[in-house]
């Protein structure tokens, strides 16, 4: 999405502001009114990705987590705010994407900017904010908010461990999906080549006997002849499809259309939901758990949620919560969320304790998307395996029945 400079006035009257990744003016203008805030102005930030991308180059989010823990380390510690961006500027920071100790890693080439930016009078959020897209907006906000009560090492010590979880989930989906993806990719290699190269062996021999190939070795064959005269054009078409897709899914139409569409999937809408609710529950924690009021830490825990029909449904929940309809009733009319998760943030809504509460609901269902996944490629590994043996098999038993068919007519 692109990137918007814009201004805006608080509730007593003090100028802010930043940048904003929005769709268009408009969402940036609908955000910032959420947030209780006046908007003075918008204008689109031209060139400020290939900016931060030279400046910076290839930052993970995992080397941002990384800098944001150091650097709550050092503070925490006792050193002052520039003296720890010194430190991790000049090492590199340990864990960065050089060499630890050698200046020019990743996390070094993070601080030093900031330490700039710092040193010119800015606040550490403004300097974070000045990164353009490289620290998320709920850093920013969670890190002014910490600014703001004084509390920046216990705030950013927060910051990294919500990010710290957010990556442990994408890692436990992404390392347990790589077994059936590469079981797949298997498949179908080992398939085309056994119709590419493999079949069209035996096919000559097959037209030297003049027997008459058996249904199921012609259908074969007529497979491998297929595959060596369009299979390129059909490999060109999937690249591009794929191509195409991540195009029209970074267009806020067809993204919202697309993410709809996989809350009604069989299987991936009960996933979905769960990561949805542990990540929404878990940003909601650490806002609430951080003084941010329950409109604004609603606010910034939908720009976290992955799907956008979720996040366009957290909007009319945020408008409930400011018209003084409370929490659970706005959360319940959505239907996306489990109705223990809803019935949990109504009790710690009406105990004052919804960051206590919203954790452990966050916790509930990480290990529930956890175990989720696990007994989902659990079964897909049996399954995979039963098709790719299927397949092969079939190619091989029509090559059989041919020279079977073969011997016969020679006896």
């Amino acid at each position: 999405m692109p990137l918007f400079a814009f201004k805006a006035a608080d509730d007593a009257g003090n100028l802010v502001e930043g940048q904003l990744e929005a769709a268009d003016e408009a969402a940036v203008i609908l955000h910032l009114q959420q947030l209780g805030q006046f908007p003075l102005e918008a204008t689109p930030v031209r060139g400020a990705r290939p900016r931060a991308k030279r400046l910076f180059g290839r930052v993970r989010p995992k080397e941002v987590t990384t800098f944001i823990r150091q650097l709550a380390i050092l503070l925490t510690a006792g050193q002052p705010l520039e003296r720890a961006l010194v430190t991790m500027a000049g090492t590199g920071g340990a864990g960065s994407a050089g060499a630890p100790g050698r200046r020019g890693g990743t996390i070094g080439r993070l601080a030093q900017p900031i330490l700039d930016s710092v040193r010119a009078g800015h606040s550490l959020s403004a300097a974070l904010d000045s990164c353009g897209p490289v620290f998320p907006r709920i850093a920013i906000n969670m890190v002014r908010a910490g600014e703001t009560s004084g509390t920046l090492a216990v705030v950013l010590d927060r910051l990294a461990e919500l990010r710290e979880r957010s990556d442990k989930i994408r890692d436990t989906v992404t390392s347990a999906m790589l077994y059936p993806v590469l079981l797949v990719l298997v498949a179908i290699g080992s398939i085309a080549l056994l119709l590419t190269y493999v079949v069209p062996q035996f096919e000559t021999v097959f037209r030297d006997a003049g027997a008459e190939l058996p249904v199921p070795t012609a259908i074969v064959v007529a497979l491998g002849r297929f595959l060596q005269g369009w299979g390129w054009l059909i490999l060109l078409a999937a690249v591009a499809g794929v191509l195409l897709l991540r195009q029209a899914l970074a267009l806020p139409g067809p993204r919202l259309a697309w993410d709809r569409a996989l809350l009604r999937l069989p299987v991936v809408a009960p996933l979905l939901r769960t990561l949805v609710t542990a990540r929404f529950c878990r940003t909601l924690a650490t806002l609430a758990g951080n003084g941010v009021d329950l409109p604004n830490a609603l606010v910034l825990s939908r720009d976290v949620v992955p799907n956008r029909a979720v996040a366009e449904a957290l909007d009319t929940v945020v408008t409930g919560v400011r018209q003084g309809r409370g929490l659970s009733l706005p959360l319940a009319e959505t239907r996306l969320f489990p109705e223990f998760a809803v019935q949990m943030l109504t009790v710690g809504e009406e105990t004052g304790r919804i960051d206590l509460t919203a954790g452990h609901v966050a916790d509930a269902y990480e290990q529930e998307l956890e175990s989720s996944v696990k007994r989902l490629v659990g079964l897909l590994e049996p399954i995979l395996i039963i098709v790719l043996g299927l397949a092969v098999g079939g190619i091989v038993m029509s090559i059989l029945m041919a020279i079977l068919s073969i011997n016969d007519l020679a006896v």
